[in-house]
């Protein structure tokens, strides 16, 4: 009898100490009050910490906790980090994002409404009017993991049987431009949006050959750990500074414009069908 008796002690003491550490565990999870968004070395580090850090500190003030921005050198420790699941968010670039959601299944929260499409042109006296001209030519790109470098030579690769062509990296808009006007490249690629901004003074020296379907752009998202009353604060937030002139100079900064709720299937679910060499080189 005294022996049952004990074991009840023991039985009991383990199951208050259990609870305990539950309780303790979840006392912990709720007092994290920093969270890191890894921001697209889309631009140099010190014009990305100049447009990001007043939208930060705007989310941070208005959600109650600390956001930490979080800036890389390199697409590919961005791309080790997003994969890993560092970053509680991640403001990444459609195809990396993908990349990201198959590893750690980020939830896109919210995007810009304006959609993507990439574009391969020639110069306006090029000999070349469709896309199968190209066949042994050299096309030159943005970088290899840019979304436009994807998309485009992804609807290369699905076109009317495909062709096999030379490959080129520019490292910039203006750098493919300038690749195909001075004839180091037959031709280019890049977004439309992009050939708007950034080249407006050149875009009436080429010839549009192909223009690919258009996609969701560039998404913050939240990783699972996050908790959903945090994601739900943060895109309703986001969505708030739109109803304003100072709100949306705020977006206008990171690029985010018009903004809508994402959705994964809806926006990037296209990317399962890009191969997987593409997608990874």
């Amino acid at each position: 009898m005294q022996n049952f008796t004990g074991l009840k002690r023991i039985l009991l003491l383990t199951s208050i100490c259990l609870t305990y550490c539950l309780i303790s565990a979840a006392a912990l999870a709720a007092e994290k009050q920093t969270y890191s968004l890894a921001v697209i070395p889309n631009l140099p580090a010190i014009a990305l910490h100049k447009n990001w850090t007043p939208f930060v500190e705007y989310m941070s003030k208005e959600l109650g906790v600390n956001i930490e921005l979080k800036l890389y050198d390199k697409i590919t420790t961005f791309l080790e980090e997003t994969q890993d699941g560092r970053a509680d968010f991640i403001y990444s670039a459609p195809n990396m994002f993908y990349l990201a959601y198959l590893k750690q299944k980020y939830i896109p929260l919210i995007r810009s409404s304006n959609l993507l499409r990439g574009r391969v042109f020639v110069r306006k006296d090029s000999p070349y009017y469709k896309i199968s001209d190209l066949q042994g030519k050299t096309i030159a790109f943005v970088g290899p993991k840019n979304v436009c470098s994807v998309i485009t030579r992804h609807a290369i690769l699905t076109g009317q049987g495909g062709i096999n062509y030379n490959t080129s990296f520019s490292g910039s808009t203006i750098n493919v431009a300038k690749s195909v006007i001075l004839g180091k490249a037959d031709a280019g690629a890049t977004l439309d949006i992009s050939m708007m901004n950034d080249m407006p003074d050149m875009v009436n020296e080429f010839r549009i050959l192909l223009e690919t379907d258009q996609i969701a752009p560039h998404p913050i998202a939240a990783h699972p750990r996050v908790p959903k009353k945090l994601q739900d604060a943060f895109a309703a937030a986001l969505m708030a500074l739109d109803t304003s002139d100072k709100g949306r100079a705020l977006l206008d900064k990171v690029k985010i414009k018009k903004p809508v709720k994402a959705d994964y299937k809806r926006d990037y679910s296209f990317f399962a069908n890009v191969d997987s060499e593409i997608l990874n080189k």
